[in-house]
This record gives structure tokens, sequence and C-alpha cells, in this order.
């Protein structure tokens, strides 16, 4: 009988400490938009980024009904920028933004729920953790130019389907 008392005892002893444990990963931390200078890697935490582009956070195996691809370059004071793999996908969750990057080419992904759906360069941006208005990339505000398929467009253009889009920032 003491030997079975003596085994619910420490049994129960272990209650607390094994209630304490965190089951899944950490809550994850604040989208916070970057200001410094190049290279900017893709946020480990994007379902915070998701939330702040405004997108729903899909699975990893989710595939829009029109699915496409943008290519994208950067540049900074004239210098390529990479864009990183996993822009929009948080590996920890399994969950992805409708538009992500897979790896460091440039191309981003469009995976949209709708046909209709147009996510912006702003999205993008937001998802990358960059700051990104009509004047700055980071901490490049001197001068801003966007083109799509080598005409102006406007610094949040839509993102058009297999297009080519050049961001290029001065400080």
């Amino acid at each position: 009988m003491r030997a079975g008392l003596l085994a619910v005892a420490v049994a129960l002893s272990l209650v607390p400490v094994v209630s304490g444990c965190q089951v899944g990963p950490a809550p994850p931390g604040p989208a916070e938009l970057r200001t410094g200078p190049p290279p900017w890697n893709a946020p480990r935490d994007a379902v915070s980024y998701v939330d702040k582009a405004g997108f729903e956070r899909l699975p990893l195996d989710f595939k829009g009904p029109a699915p496409f691809t943008v290519t994208l370059t950067v540049t900074v004071d004239g210098k390529p920028v990479q864009v990183p793999a996993d822009i929009g996908v948080d590996r920890i969750r399994a969950e992805q933004a409708a538009i992500h990057t897979h790896d460091t080419d440039g191309l981003i992904s469009v995976e949209a729920k709708t046909k209709a759906e147009r996510p912006t360069l702003n999205q993008f941006f937001t998802l990358w953790g960059i700051r990104y208005d009509a004047r700055c990339l980071a901490d490049a505000c001197t001068s801003l130019t966007v083109r799509v398929n080598g005409q102006p467009a406007p610094w949040d253009t839509k993102l058009p389907r297999e297009s080519v889009i050049e961001v290029a920032a001065k400080h």
C-alpha cells in the first residue's frame, strides 16, 4: 500500500512541471518594419507579418485558383539586394501568405484565394518586414522608383501576372 501511495505522490508532484510546459510553437513576435540597410532576411515569425499585411493565413500546401509569379529586383544606391527565400512563409506554424517566395531568385509566387484578389507591392514589403512607402525603402529616402515591365508605376502597384518589377531606392 505504501508503494502505491508513494507512486501517486510522485506522479502528483510532477503535475505542475508537466502542465507548465508549452505545447506547440511559441507565440509569434510582433511584426516590426526594419529601417536599416540591407541585407534583409525573411522574418522568422512570418504569421505576424502575414497579419500586418492584411492576408489570411493559408496552409503551406495551398494553391490558389490561378497561381502566377512576378519577378522582383531591388537595388539600393545602385547595388542589388537579394530577395530572400521564405518571405511570407512561416515554417514553424506551417502557414503562408497568398504571396511568398520559395527561393532567392526574386520570384514571388502569387497564390491568392480568388482570381479577383490582387496583392500589392506594399503588402509584399510588409511581409518582408521592410519599411516601404511612397518615399522610402527602409532608410533609403532620397528617391524611390518603381517600374513594371520597364514602365514607371506607382509605389503601391498591384502585382501583375508574369511581370517584372524593379524597385530602386537611393539614400
